[in-house]
């Protein structure tokens, strides 16, 4: 299992047991930021960690180790891990008030503000 993997499985049992990140890191006492680099993927976890997660959210957590193969990897098998994990949520980083330089990087990517306005419009 990568990092990647992982933290959606994280973000996926997070989701069920219907905490947001903030409530996890609070139970775990750690911050909503690290529950964040984890389950992006970002971050590696120690097992301590993963065993406070589990008991935050009353979700036992399995780790399956060995060989990847190419369908792990594959773009559309990372999709299909993305929307198992968060469904139709599609997130929208103008709500947050972007800095001068994400704004660019977002409008250079036609990721605009209309462009996320359509999205949440035809939702």
């Amino acid at each position: 299992m990568n990092l990647a993997a992982l933290g959606l499985e994280l973000a996926r049992n997070r989701r069920r047991a219907r905490l947001t990140q903030r409530e996890v890191a609070e139970r775990m006492e750690t911050t909503q930021s690290s529950i964040a680099r984890v389950e992006s993927g970002a971050a590696r976890p120690s097992l301590d960690f993963l065993e406070r997660f589990a008991q935050a959210t009353g979700i036992p957590i399995s780790i399956e180790l060995g060989k990847r193969t190419a369908q792990d990897v594959s773009v559309e098998a990372r999709r299909r891990r993305v929307r198992s994990a968060l469904g139709d949520f599609v997130f929208d980083p103008w709500l947050r008030n972007p800095t001068t330089l994400e704004k660019r990087a977002l409008n250079a990517r036609g990721l605009t503000r209309e462009y996320f306005q359509r999205k949440r419009s035809a939702s």
